[in-house]
């Protein structure tokens, strides 16, 4: 019984490495970024940067306390959500970059996706994601 828990576990595991985690990163249809690496996607998230690949990009995050904001954040900026909450607390003070729009729930991040040929953000693994494309993350 141990070992089929185990391997059911390993599967899982395997399966969130190779398919990037629970999230999947969209951009307008219109935007020429089709794929992005992951240092690039962690520059833009920290203001580090505002373009990928030559096109200005203007980018959210879904509502900190989402699981999928947790997933993504670990994954691509190395932080928690307080984290990184804190650390954009920290730019502003410092009069830094201004932190990403914050969508409260996956329509209103689809809509603000569409709303522009250079918007870029993401949403849960599975979401039906019509009039946008899926941007890959290498």
């Amino acid at each position: 019984m141990k070992k089929m828990y185990f391997s059911l576990f390993l599967i899982a595991w395997l399966s969130a490495m190779v398919l990037g985690g629970d999230y999947i990163v969209v951009a307008n249809s219109d935007c020429p970024v089709s794929e992005v690496s992951k240092s690039d996607l962690k520059r833009v998230y920290k203001g580090q940067v505002k373009d990928i690949a030559g096109t200005n990009v203007t980018i959210a995050n879904l509502a900190l306390d989402n699981a999928t904001t947790e997933s993504f954040l670990s994954e691509i900026a190395g932080m928690n959500s307080g984290d990184y909450k804190s650390f954009w607390l920290a730019q502003q003070i410092r009069g830094g970059s201004t932190a990403p729009l914050v969508k409260k729930t996956v329509d209103a991040m689809i809509g603000f996706v569409k709303e522009n040929p250079n918007n870029l953000g993401y949403v849960p693994a599975g979401t039906a994601v019509e009039g946008v494309k899926v941007v890959t993350v290498k």
